[in-house]
């Protein structure tokens, strides 16, 4: 009976082992990245979701100005290193200062996935907007 060497067996194997790596890397590095990129944006998301709670919570306050509230969100944003420049915030009504007791006050606050992301360039989520909106009353 025939026997191999061992060291021949291992030889015969390695371009198998190549090509074995070669078609799964790229997969494996996909959904590295992939996690990465939605794990940012489920961050990104639930900071965004908090800065307009946030921000409603100042509005509903009597003495409360539209500037203040932006200003909040924003600071709230740029604590979590996001830049407050590429936040859109919007205030429903937009005015506070004729606001009564009882009025809703409506705090969106929107950012673009792309302004966020930690990505050169983003795989998955490249067009994602980012949103939070609140809704609570006036004191």
């Amino acid at each position: 009976m025939l026997r191999l060497n061992s060291s021949f067996m291992r030889r015969s194997r390695t371009g198998a082992t190549v090509a074995e790596l070669a078609l799964t890397l790229p997969i494996m590095i996909s959904m590295g990245v992939g996690i990465l990129e939605f794990g940012r944006g489920f961050m990104v998301q639930q900071m965004v979701t908090n800065a307009a709670r946030e921000g409603a919570r100042h509005a509903t306050l009597a003495g409360a100005t539209s500037t203040e509230v932006v200003a909040k969100v924003k600071d709230y944003l740029a604590t979590g290193s996001i830049n407050p420049a590429v936040v859109d915030v919007t205030l429903t009504p937009t005015s506070l200062q004729g606001a009564k007791t009882g009025d809703q006050m409506r705090v969106h606050v929107r950012v673009r996935y792309t302004d966020v992301t930690w990505m050169p360039t983003p795989w998955f989520l490249g067009r994602a907007n980012l949103s939070g909106d609140t809704v609570m009353r006036r004191e």
